[in-house]
């Protein structure tokens, strides 16, 4: 199972959470989930089955992630998800109406120049979804249990190009309901952009936890939530 990609995009006053992971060859799909507010907003799910069947491995399965994971983000930037977000949120949740424009002798927009414009925010924001930026992988052998052993490999390695990422510094979090914030390890990739960290979870008698796991490199920051 891998396990993978969480992404904040700014879209329009609201903060959407894009989650991609890959559900595990019990399930052989890879699911992005979109929340605003806490709310799922939307999924999609992508099976990988054939992959499997025709012998495809991980790094098949890690390119569909991000293709996905990207895509997920572009609909967001580019409104896609607009209608639905007035669907479930409200109104207010799309943004508040344009003020009424004060009187003036200066002649009227066309709207071939609002059209204009809302291309030219589009433009930009698919720049900015093509910026570098660190994509951070985490790969389990096993499920994540508390109470035992866990090794667990990380790939780093740039968004634009697929280049791995020497030295990101990762860090391990335990979290939980119980307990404050425990830091389990940390280490930073090798020349291939590689790094494997064993850890031990806690046998907590009660409540729920979760790894927080984070990195940071000379391209940003990534981080990756995972429930156990």
């Amino acid at each position: 199972m891998i396990t993978g990609y969480n992404t904040d995009v700014r879209h329009r006053g609201l903060v959407f959470h894009v989650q991609t992971e890959d559900k595990g060859l019990s399930n052989p799909c890879v699911e992005s989930l979109v929340y605003v507010g806490g709310q799922i907003l939307t999924r999609k799910k992508s099976d990988y089955a054939k992959l499997v069947k025709e012998g495809e491995g991980k790094d098949a399965i890690a390119a569909l992630m991000e293709r996905q994971h990207r895509q997920t983000i572009s609909d967001i930037r580019s409104g896609q998800l607009d209608v639905q977000v007035a669907e479930q949120l409200g109104p207010i949740a799309s943004g508040p109406p344009p003020a009424p424009a004060p009187a003036s002798d200066a002649p009227a927009v066309s709207a071939e120049e609002n059209r204009s414009l809302d291309q030219v925010i589009l433009d930009y924001l698919s720049t900015e979804a093509e910026q570098e930026h660190l994509v951070l992988v985490m790969d389990s052998p096993d499920e994540l249990h508390l109470g035992q052993e866990a090794l667990l490999a990380f790939y780093a390695k740039s968004s634009l190009g697929g280049d791995a990422i020497e030295g990101a510094e990762i860090a391990i979090k335990l979290i939980s309901t119980e307990s404050e914030p425990t830091l389990l390890t940390s280490g930073s990739t090798s020349a291939e952009g590689k790094l494997h960290l064993k850890i031990r979870l806690p046998d907590l008698r009660r409540g729920t936890a979760a790894l927080i796991v984070t990195a940071t490199s000379s391209v940003g920051t990534a981080e990756i939530k995972h429930l156990i």
